[in-house]
């Protein structure tokens, strides 16, 4: 009897055995009902995410908490959560342009679904993907490049009232505009003439600017667009939006940033009936009879885009981007990190050069000299320009930080190390919203004390205090005898809170491009115009020569988009 039950104890512990492995195996990925809240650092800081799963499935997915940059971050964070439950899948592409939010919101979802217990892996593999398939759009005007050069010229052609399209390579808008400070110069304005503002002098703004490209800039160009700046302003209204004049010289900004800018941009084209598509990426300019006649592009997965249009405008940017062009076409900058877009890589210059259009200035690549270089961010130049002042490893200033950015950059790689020191304080960064922005990423922390700035800077503190202190006269006397600054003078570095951070030079904008006329039509190589092909913003070249001067990069995108749109609608007619 015992031999029996001893029997019926192991056949039943075997039996239970195979039954468990096998409910095991048939709720693989099975988890515990509930609501999950995970967080993970994204670009600026912590996203919190909440993850509703039942027994089997992610029910939803939202992010009740972060501080994401808007016009890049808050697309992952618009669009992310959704494609997570539609896929039942972390193993989703991230949003390109946003990265650190999405691997930040896809590696909060994973946490969560680790605190239910799920099979992560199960969850973890990528959804399948769709047939590529090819398609042909027909439209009046294909637009390349959805950066503020081309959503300046779609709004404009969508004013004119033709059917229009951008077509952007990564998965977001904005391109390199995105990533500026994004005041833009003007000279003339009625608002700049009464409160005295800058150079308001058209003919001596043009002057400033031809001296800053090294005169290598295309006179005409220069003329054209310094002499219908004022009209920017005018044009920004006309599309509800609030260009305000700056705190310094002659800029002013839409919504204190170029997000802001982007943004309104965006919303206006696409209220007026514009379409965009993105994850596509122009290969060739199609052409018949000599002229312009759509692109070709490809798409993610692969599809053959097919666009036949009435006029192409190419604002697909530079190629800044491409490290291994820019060191070709100038070897000085080998071993230099890039502040530029992903999508940088000068796309629109080689198709433009296959159908036999000219460039201009190509060797011609600016070195922006406030770059923090472990995060290639861009400190702006409205630091320097409202107070900020650059240190070098021995405690001192070195230059006149406010002159043209390569006599500035080419400073710094002289000191010791080849890298300076941004010093400003808390009342500067109040009054720039772009300044902030390094505080809510973590790029800066605030020093109470010059003391404590120099212990960050391992310098003398009583040499960094002469330095800031001889400073402050040069800011109450309005004079830099040392030289020769030309601030604004609107504030010292007598209180703090402080706020330094080492930089050093870094490439940022790539003159050279497509040559265009002052109607943004593309010159041939013959030096002829191809018709129905136009240009605008940093695809093209001629207009910054052989060093941009800031702020002259947003009014080119402006003046020069709204130009483009403008005139590719009047050629359709």
């Amino acid at each position: 009897m015992k031999k029996f039950l001893l029997l019926g104890i192991v056949v039943g512990l075997v039996f239970g055995l195979v039954l468990g492995c096998g409910s095991t195996g048939s709720a693989a990925g099975a988890m515990t009902p509930g609501t999950y809240l995970a967080e993970q650092r994204g670009y600026v800081d912590q996203i919190k995410v909440e993850t509703v799963v039942d027994g089997s499935k992610i029910v939803s997915v939202r992010v009740v908490e972060n501080h994401e940059t808007n016009g890049i971050g808050s697309f992952a964070i618009q669009w992310l959560p959704e494609r997570i439950v539609e896929a039942q899948s972390v193993g989703i592409d991230i949003v390109s342009g946003a990265s650190f939010s999405s691997r930040a919101i896809l590696g909060s979802v994973t946490d969560a679904l680790r605190q239910a217990g799920a099979d992560v892996d199960k969850f973890s593999r990528p959804p399948p993907k769709p047939r590529a398939r090819d398609q042909e759009i027909s439209v009046d005007v294909i637009i390349v490049g959805a950066g503020g050069a081309g959503l300046s010229a779609g709004v404009e052609s969508m004013v004119k009232g033709k059917d229009t399209l951008i077509i952007e390579k990564m998965d977001i808008p904005g391109g390199n505009t995105i990533r500026s400070s994004g005041a833009f110069n003007v000279a003339g304005s009625p608002e700049q003439v009464a409160a005295h503002r800058g150079r308001y002098s058209i003919e001596d703004f043009i002057t400033y600017t031809m001296e800053g490209g090294h005169n290598l800039n295309n006179r005409e160009l220069v003329t054209h667009m310094i002499q219908n700046s004022a009209g920017v302003v005018d044009w920004l209204k006309a599309q509800g939006m609030n260009p305000k004049i700056g705190e310094t010289y002659q800029s002013y900004t839409v919504d204190g940033e170029a997000k802001g800018l982007i943004l309104d941009l965006l919303h206006r084209y696409e209220t007026l009936g514009g379409k965009i598509m993105y994850g596509v990426r122009g290969t060739d300019i199609a052409t018949s009879g000599g002229r312009a006649t759509g692109i070709v592009g490809v798409d993610k997965l692969g599809g053959k885009i097919t666009i036949r249009a009435k006029a192409v405008i190419l604002a697909s940017g530079g190629f800044g981007g491409d490290l291994e062009m820019c060191a070709r076409l100038d070897p000085q900058l080998e071993g230099f990190v890039t502040d530029n877009s992903l999508g940088a890589t000068g796309d629109g210059i080689k198709m433009a050069e296959a159908i036999g259009a000219a460039t201009v200035d190509m060797e011609q690549i600016q070195s922006h000299p406030t770059i923090h270089q472990a995060s290639s961010t861009m400190l702006t130049e409205g630091i320097r320009g409202s107070g900020g002042i650059l240190i070098n490893t021995a405690g001192k200033r070195f230059t006149n930080e406010n002159t043209y950015r390569d006599v500035v950059s080419a400073a710094i790689l002289r000191q010791d190390q080849a890298k300076a020191c941004i010093l400003y304080n808390k009342e500067l960064m109040d009054n720039n919203p772009n300044v902030q922005g390094y505080y809510e990423q973590g790029l800066v922390t605030p020093y109470e004390t010059l003391d404590d700035v120099a212990r960050y800077m391992n310098v003398d503190p009583g040499v960094l205090k002469q330095t800031v202190a001889t400073w402050n006269t040069y800011v109450a006397n309005k004079n830099d005898p040392e030289f020769n600054s030309s601030f604004s003078w609107i504030r010292d570095l007598s209180q703090g809170p402080y706020f330094a951070l080492w930089v050093a030079p870094g490439i940022h904008h790539t003159m050279g491009g497509v040559k265009i006329n002052v109607r943004t039509e593309v010159i041939s190589t013959g030096g002829s115009v191809i018709p129905g092909l136009f240009a605008c913003g940093e695809v093209t070249g001629g207009v910054h020569g052989g060093n941009r001067v800031g702020g002259n990069a947003i009014l080119d995108i402006l003046l020069y988009g709204r130009t483009a749109g403008e005139n590719a609608a009047a050629y359709i007619r």
